[in-house]
């Protein structure tokens, strides 16, 4: 570096510029459910049992006998056989060369691409899961109060609950447009790290830049069967949060010292099961292409 020809000192800074990354939006007990997370330990998949489903029955007039019926149980099999790993080599050299903790800031940076990676497969399986919504009509301002009161008809005819929507961008600004006065935000939630929250219309709202910019989400669904889904085509994904099961068997963050180099390994490693009940619990809304 000169100033108008004498050579002046370079100094390089200890702080780091942070990067950015999608917004956090899974939350067990908000956003989905992880009721079924003690029965992962030491198992490579979770059997949930679920009672036949019956019909309601007319009255029948007093003094009448009992009809005896079969009870009768299915099994909903959720697979842990998703896994996300990140491994960073940081040799000693390198790191007494620079002036801040390498190996704790790339074990940190791991951590959240695999949390992002965890959360990418959380939306596919709900995109593919869950019903689809024959309206591809795209959302405006004037019409999305419309169409997410159509859509919460759907959800709550299948006998669930419509408490969160997972929101793209597009369609979250339509909402605030909408809705005007009538959205109530959350204010200082340690819930959502990044993320923009509120209720509206008796919903959460969760706005998912991930849907935007992403257009082959991957998980490996209960079969074992590798699915992809194109979120930048969905507007708003409308649920019942108890019917997304997502459930971890091993998350490990560690530092470790290597024995082929002289060095150490930031690695981070979790595995994952995800599930949606039933497909009814929810409706995915998506726009033609």
């Amino acid at each position: 570096m000169e100033y108008n020809g004498v050579h002046v000192d370079e100094r390089y800074s200890s702080i780091i510029e942070p990067n950015f990354y999608f917004d956090s939006i899974f939350q067990p007990g908000l956003t989905f459910s992880d009721q079924f997370q003690g029965d992962a330990a030491n198992a490579g998949a979770v059997q949930i049992y679920k009672l036949a489903d019956e019909e309601e029955q007319d009255p029948k007039m007093p003094a009448s006998d009992f009809s005896d019926e079969n009870a009768e149980n299915a099994l909903i099999p959720l697979l842990l056989n998703n896994m996300q790993q990140k491994s960073k080599k940081i040799y000693n050299i390198q790191e007494t060369a620079v002036p801040y903790a390498m190996a704790e800031a790339h074990l940190s940076q791991s951590t959240r691409i695999c949390r992002s990676g965890w959360q990418r497969s959380g939306l596919a399986c709900l995109a593919t899961e869950l019903n689809q919504s024959n309206d591809t009509e795209a959302i405006t301002a004037a019409n999305i109060e419309s169409k997410i009161i159509a859509s919460r008809k759907d959800v709550r005819l299948g006998k669930a609950a419509a408490n969160v929507v997972l929101a793209s961008v597009a369609t979250y600004s339509a909402m605030l447009e909408a809705a005007g006065s009538r959205f109530t935000p959350m204010k200082n939630d340690e819930i959502i790290e990044t993320g923009q929250v509120g209720y509206w219309l008796g919903m959460l709202w969760v706005e998912c830049n991930q849907m935007d910019l992403t257009k082959a989400a991957k998980y490996y669904d209960y079969t074992g069967t590798l699915k992809t889904a194109d979120l930048s085509l969905v507007d708003y994904m409308m649920y019942d949060w108890r019917g997304m099961h997502i459930v971890d068997n091993l998350s490990m963050a560690r530092l470790k010292d290597s024995e082929r180099f002289n060095g150490t390994l930031a690695q981070v490693e979790i595995c994952s099961g995800y599930r949606v009940g039933n497909a009814a619990y929810g409706i995915v809304k998506k726009h033609a292409v």
